[in-house]
């Protein structure tokens, strides 16, 4: 009898690839899994090498047994199931791991940027600079700080900052060592929180609601330099909080539909601040679109905003503020774009832990 239930297991997974029994469990990884291989002869050795990674990746049961192991890893033992890529906090709270670009260990102070770097990178921005100011242009970076930054009371307890971050350095280095304006919206983003949470507890990114204040802030900077810009004020916007949803982070999990964020905001500016929408790019590189607006004014300064996956929900709001505003997602800086585009400003974003890449643009 023994025998015959431990056969039985051993045949579950062929049985789920026939019958498809777990098709309720889906893959939550963002790759494409191993393929069945085409045997070619006399290729045997390269074709069972193969079948052994695509059976890996694919037998019966595989997402229904990750899902299991991985709740019941967070629930009763309450540690992270994937500890390099989630970090698991408190009061609900998820931060990206050392997976991406060395998040934590940046934060805890155990990977200082180099004056090297920094010298590298300041150089760079003011060559970029220079070149922008011969065709009119100006430019600002922004760097969209991590969940880590604005939130660090919800990390848990093995998790401390140690003197200044890469931030605070890469913003001295820049004030002291270059003429590039740097936005710093972390203040912003600290008094909004006292009304509305501004991440997503559940995602690497902030919610909308940051996101407005992000582009609040920006525009506000920038308008000293460009006062005809349309004013950034909070009261345009109506806010609407609504129920959550798993992000990111709870999806490498496979937990994204028992994790959710306890609130998400829908947000809309009046009718007569609204930009409309005229293109929608795709870009494999990113795997999200770069997007094209025109503004009420369309006679206003134009903007190009270069940044990464934090940019993209900003593109609801920063439009409103210019005459035309072309957001494209990417981490390099093409100057072939500037000069088809003339914009009158280049905002280049990049999110906290990946100032370093900076470096290579």
């Amino acid at each position: 009898m023994i025998a015959f239930g431990f056969g039985t297991l051993l045949l579950f997974p062929i049985i789920d690839q026939c019958l498809d029994l777990s098709a309720g469990f889906k893959s939550t990884e963002k790759r494409i899994l191993a393929p069945f291989p085409t045997f070619r002869f006399p290729h045997v050795k390269s074709y069972i090498h193969e079948f052994d990674e695509y059976y890996k990746e694919n037998f019966g049961w595989r997402n229904a047994l990750f899902h299991v192991y991985s709740y019941w890893k967070l629930v009763i033992l309450g540690q992270s199931p994937l500890p390099e890529k989630v970090v698991v906090g408190k009061h609900g709270w998820f931060y990206p791991g050392n997976s991406l670009n060395h998040a934590v260990d940046k934060h805890r102070g155990l990977l200082p940027m180099s004056q090297s770097s920094m010298h590298a990178i300041g150089q760079r921005l003011s060559h970029f600079q220079k070149q922008l100011a011969k065709h009119g242009t100006r430019l600002y970076v922004l760097v969209a700080p991590d969940s880590y930054t604005i939130y660090p009371e919800n990390l848990p307890d093995y998790i401390h900052e140690n003197g200044p971050s890469n931030l605070d350095l890469f913003k001295q280095y820049l004030t002291r060592h270059t003429t590039v304006p740097f936005i710093d919206i972390r203040n912003a983003l600290r008094m909004a929180k006292k009304n509305h949470v501004v991440y997503s507890q559940t995602d690497t990114h902030w919610n909308d609601y940051g996101s407005l204040i992000a582009s609040l802030t920006v525009v506000d900077y920038v308008k000293k330099d460009f006062p005809q810009l349309t004013d950034a004020k909070l009261s345009d916007y109506r806010v609407k909080a609504t129920n959550g949803m798993g992000g990111d982070l709870v999806t490498m999990l496979a937990l994204n539909k028992e994790l959710k964020d306890s609130v998400v905001y829908r947000i809309t500016p009046i009718p007569s601040l609204a930009a409309r929408q005229i293109e929608n790019t795709p870009n494999a590189d990113m795997n999200l679109p770069s997007s094209r607006f025109i503004g009420q004014k369309p006679t206003l300064p134009k903007l190009l905003l270069i940044g990464d996956s934090f940019s993209f929900s900003m593109n609801q709001f920063i439009p409103n503020h210019f005459g035309e505003s072309y957001l494209v997602r990417s981490n390099r800086f093409k100057m072939d774009l500037v000069q088809n585009e003339h914009p009158d400003i280049v905002v280049l974003e990049i999110v906290e832990r990946n100032i370093d890449l900076l470096a290579s643009y």
